[in-house]
């Protein structure tokens, strides 16, 4: 018996032999090569809110010595300002605002905008540290400028 030519048709003339690739998903290749079914993304479980900070003991401490560096810097600012009124130059009191606005300042801008939900912490961190710079200027120029 020989064989007869066939005749060329379209699905012997290269056409897609199942469903067409367009319609194809995205196939899990592992799972593929290893015979099994496609796997499904595994459903992940997302917190609404979550916590930060850690243990209330060490958030008690943390806020305890925010509580006492405010304090101090605000001592040091009166007992500059005080040396400022007995006689002191007005280095005495550039020198003072220049604390405040290193120490106390930030600390109370980053307690008050983080309160603010218009406020993103982005902007929060660059206002306070504006802040601090302009204190350490004010610092600088009281101890460079009278030379």
């Amino acid at each position: 018996m020989t064989r007869q030519p066939r005749e060329t048709t379209v699905e012997s003339a290269g056409a897609w032999p199942g469903p067409s690739p367009d319609s194809i998903g995205v196939i899990d290749v592992p799972a593929v090569l290893e015979g099994g079914p496609p796997l499904a993304p595994e459903p992940v479980a997302v917190p609404l809110q979550g916590t930060t900070g850690g243990a209330p003991e060490l958030v008690a401490l943390v806020f305890l010595s925010l509580l006492v560096a405010t304090l101090l810097s605000i001592y040091l600012a009166i007992r500059l300002y005080r040396g400022y009124r007995r006689g002191g130059g007005v280095g005495m009191l550039v020198l003072g605002t220049g604390l405040v606005l290193l120490t106390t300042v930030p600390m109370l801008l980053r307690l008050a905008l983080s309160n603010a939900p218009s406020v993103s912490p982005v902007w929060r961190e660059t206002v306070a540290t504006a802040v601090q710079l302009l204190g350490l200027l004010l610092i600088l120029g009281v101890v460079y400028g009278r030379r």
